[in-house]
């Protein structure tokens, strides 16, 4: 009886783990940006929400600052999940700490649960993670 418990708990927990990886879409847009290919990780993340438009201005400028990425920060290395906020069940946004050769990039990706599926709500990056994170240790160092 024991053993049951124990497996359909580990079962439950799993299913749970498997529930907030929101269907995939943060895994397979990295794996775009590791392979250089950004305009295909936009292309994907927006191909999962039929609410927004993937021909817009804003969309062709996400474009254009995301492929010249590689000239201005080197090579992809890695990317850490930082945060993963919750607004209750159905809202969350992530930020991710993406190493390039020459600085680390903050990604902040948002995503909404409206019926059984996740999909993609927004998506910003930038470069002044270093900024903010020296902020931080100085508020620290002066016991802020």
């Amino acid at each position: 009886m024991k053993r049951t418990t124990i497996v359909l708990v580990l079962l439950a927990a799993g299913t749970a783990l498997f529930a907030q990886n929101y269907a995939g879409i943060p895994d397979r847009f990295f794996s775009y940006i590791e392979k250089g290919e950004t305009d295909e990780a936009i292309n994907f993340l927006y191909s999962t929400n039929d609410w927004v438009s993937a021909g817009s201005d804003q969309v062709v400028n996400l474009k254009a600052q995301l492929s010249q990425l590689k000239a201005l920060a080197g090579d992809y290395r890695y990317r850490e999940l930082l945060v993963e906020e919750k607004a209750g069940t159905r809202y969350a946004h992530l930020i991710y700490l993406v190493g390039y050769d020459r600085q680390p990039v903050r990604f902040e990706l948002r995503f909404y649960k409206p019926g059984n599926q996740w999909r993609f709500q927004g998506v910003s990056f930038d470069t002044s993670i270093t900024d903010e994170i020296e902020k931080l240790a100085n508020q620290k160092l002066l016991g802020r």
